[in-house]
Order: C-alpha cells, then sequence, then structure tokens
C-alpha cells in the first residue's frame, strides 16, 4: 500500500512538470496581458516543484529513519560504499592477473 501511494504521487508529480511544461509554452506563444506575469510564474512552478518535492522526501527520510534517493550520507554508508569500493578493486586486479596469464599461453 505504501509503496502504490508512493508511485502515485511520484506520477502526480511528473504529471504536474509536464503540465508546466505545456502551459509554459503555450503561454509563450500567446499574448494577452500579465503575459510576463503567468509565463514567470510557470518557469518558477518548474523550478521549485521538484525542489519541493526532494525536501519533502528529505524530510520523510529524517523523520522515519528510511533512507531513500534524498538522504545524506552518513559513516555507516560511506564505510559501505569502501567496502564496495575495494571489492571491485580486488576484483579487477584478479580478472588483469587472469588475463595477462592467459596472453603468455
Amino acid at each position: 500500500m505504501k509503496n502504490n501511494l508512493k508511485r502515485i504521487m511520484a506520477l502526480i508529480t511528473v504529471i504536474l512538470i509536464v503540465c508546466f511544461v505545456i502551459a509554459t509554452f503555450i503561454i509563450a506563444c500567446l499574448d494577452f496581458p500579465n503575459k510576463e506575469t503567468v509565463f514567470f510564474s510557470c518557469m518558477i512552478g518548474l523550478i521549485v516543484l521538484p525542489i519541493i518535492g526532494w525536501i519533502l522526501m528529505w524530510i520523510f527520510s529524517t523523520i522515519t529513519g528510511r533512507k531513500n534517493v534524498a538522504s545524506y550520507r552518513t559513516e555507516e554508508m560511506e564505510e559501505t560504499m569502501r567496502q564496495a569500493d575495494e571489492i571491485r578493486f580486488k576484483k579487477a586486479l584478479e580478472e588483469g592477473a587472469a588475463a595477462s596469464g592467459e596472453d603468455e599461453e
């Protein structure tokens, strides 16, 4: 249920952004009084809507303790990333050694 709610909210956000883009394009093509005000309002909406979404995700992750895209990196996460890098480095060394051994034969 929670996963569906997140998907619905994400879909609504994408639809709103697409509507802002279409409205901005239409307003740019039309000529009417206060066109500049409406155009800049749409442009601000295009910038502010994703930022507000990111801030809400960050607040949610901070309050609940769950990690998501907007979460900050903790020391634990940094340690995990270091360990993953070490594993990748060791694999690359092993593959390089295996490849050089095959070349000699």
